[in-house]
């Protein structure tokens, strides 16, 4: 086939039989387990500076709504950039101007005032401190993560997606530490977790795949991807939930005003409901009334909703 031939659908084909072939694709009945949990629910969705970019996690509900458009999700992305589980922070941070801010600090607030009843959690890129692997910072990257876990469930939260950390993307230069191995071991690590109402998402390994079979990196600062990685994530969470794939290329979602739309709302709701929660990282930021945020939220989901019943 020529490249000319290939058509936006074609791509979309290409892109499901990789993810098959990568084995990221579950079954129907899982589906539906996830969609039962995740319709209706309060999903609040945690992690560093990727996951306050917050593409993968618009990219993730605009699957979930074109797919089934019967049903609501309800997502609050609360990400915060430099953030960690462990509570480490390297020497001369952010040029020495604060330290990493840690998700336990803000969690219990966070649990108070979102009250969610699913979270989807992916941490690690910060919390080995792009050092390498020893036992200290492995420990406290458990130990936050099981805390996390604990306070969550003692709040009420049902279910917990975790998700792997991405790959440190430094895949082509030569280097004294090896981060990338560093944030397979956390993977390793929590994928061998088996506890009641904890699933874990494998991210790490199919991107690390996925990455092997392209000559550019998904990152170009080595952590924080462009849209092809969060898209690669976005597909990658979806099908750990057992969705099938979207037959839909990148530029066709982008090109769409439903993703827009959903974008738009992610972005509104990140920063009344942070302000609202109050976190630290550069400063402290104390709590601040929502304001009119979920009226505009609600707003923006009706634009939304008129669009997937198109």
């Amino acid at each position: 086939m020529s490249p000319r031939s290939l058509t936006r659908r074609g791509v979309a084909t290409l892109l499901a039989t990789l993810l098959l072939s990568l084995g990221w694709v579950t079954n129907h009945s899982s589906a539906q387990e996830a969609i039962d949990v995740l319709s209706g629910a309060r999903i609040a969705v945690v992690g560093d500076s990727i996951t306050q970019a917050g593409h993968y996690v618009s990219l993730l509900s605009y699957q979930l709504q074109k797919q089934y458009p019967d049903r609501d999700f309800d997502i609050y992305p609360l990400g915060l950039g430099s953030e960690t589980v462990s509570g480490l922070s390297e020497d001369g941070h952010a040029g020495g101007r604060f330290p990493r801010p840690c998700l336990l600090e803000r969690l219990e607030r966070l649990l108070d005032r979102v009250k969610p009843d699913v979270i989807i959690a992916c941490y690690g890129m910060n919390d080995g401190i792009y050092q390498p692997l020893n036992q200290e910072r492995m420990d406290a990257f458990q130990n936050g993560m099981l805390s996390f876990i604990r306070q969550s469930q003692k709040a009420g939260v049902k279910q917990i997606y975790l998700v792997t950390p991405p790959i440190y993307d430094d895949l082509t230069r030569q280097k004294e530490v090896d981060y990338d191995v560093v944030l397979a071991e956390f993977a390793s690590w929590e994928s061998s977790l088996q506890l009641d109402g904890v699933e874990v998402i494998d991210l790490h390994t199919p991107m690390k795949k996925a990455r092997k079979q392209r000559e550019q990196p998904f990152s170009r600062d080595h952590v924080h991807p462009g849209m092809d990685g969060h898209w690669v994530m976005a597909q990658t969470i979806a099908s750990g939930l057992g969705l099938p794939p979207l037959n839909r290329s990148l530029a066709d979602v982008q090109a769409d005003p439903m993703f827009s739309l959903i974008d738009q709302k992610h972005k509104l709701r990140w920063k009344g409901w942070m302000n609202y929660i109050g976190y630290t990282r550069e400063k402290h930021y104390p709590s601040a009334p929502l304001g009119k945020t979920e009226v505009e939220a609600q707003q923006l989901q009706a634009s939304i909703d008129a669009l997937r019943q198109e």
